[in-house]
């Protein structure tokens, strides 16, 4: 059997699959940096498991954010954004005859970086720093994003004596068109808390960062 055929094959029993056990999905395409969701690119059903063989036997895990979906919908790429009930997911990996890879996200973020302080312009070296608010620059909004505790990455910046050591976070989130994620930049979680950026890395899969969370 040829490739194309053993992918129409396999595609069209996930597509009854997910007829059948299914969840209505919308599906989103980033066309903008500032409205990633603005308008559904397609729709259909989706079911999503964590164990790749489709049993259902438990939920996500805590902070495990890989499932696998289930779909009837024919044009799914990396990159791609699926909100489900209440859930949203972004799709890491598609791969010929296999279900694609996703990330269950728990937040929603804005990206912003701080540009050279206009007075300073004409001295240079004379920059804002990370803790600037006023001086940040909005790169991206609405993103959903998962993150979690974990190792973290410094960041720039001096540090004071006796400074609390800020917490360690990844996040990941799909590939921005357009966008260059560097250390020092923030992310803003839509429920509160702020992070800077201390390392990120860029693939076919999406972005992971390592983060500090601000403490002021």
């Amino acid at each position: 059997m040829d490739l194309n055929a053993l992918c129409r094959l396999t595609a069209r029993g996930f597509a009854r699959a997910a007829a059948r056990i299914g969840a209505a999905t919308v599906q989103y395409r980033p066309a903008s940096a500032l409205a990633p969701c603005a308008s559904p690119y397609g729709q259909g059903r989706a079911a999503f498991s964590n164990d790749r063989a489709f049993g259902f036997a438990g939920p996500a895990l805590w902070d495990v954010p890989f499932v696998y979906a289930l779909t009837d919908m024919p044009d799914l790429r990396a990159g791609d954004i699926l909100a489900c009930g209440a859930e949203t997911y972004f799709i890491a990996r598609v791969e010929p005859f296999r279900p694609p890879l996703c990330v269950l996200c728990n937040a929603v973020v804005t990206l912003t970086a701080t540009l050279a302080v206009q007075t300073d312009a004409a001295d240079p070296g004379g920059y804002a720093t990370s803790g600037d608010a006023a001086t940040q620059v909005t790169l991206a909004t609405g993103w959903p994003a998962m993150i979690r505790p974990g190792s973290g990455a410094g960041v720039p910046g001096a540090a004071q004596p006796g400074a609390i050591r800020a917490g360690g976070f990844e996040m990941f989130l799909p590939v921005i068109a357009g966008v260059s994620l560097q250390p020092a930049m923030w992310a803003q979680d839509r429920n509160g808390p702020r992070y800077t950026i201390g390392a990120a890395r860029s693939s076919p899969w999406g972005v992971r960062c390592q983060m500090a969370q601000q403490q002021v």
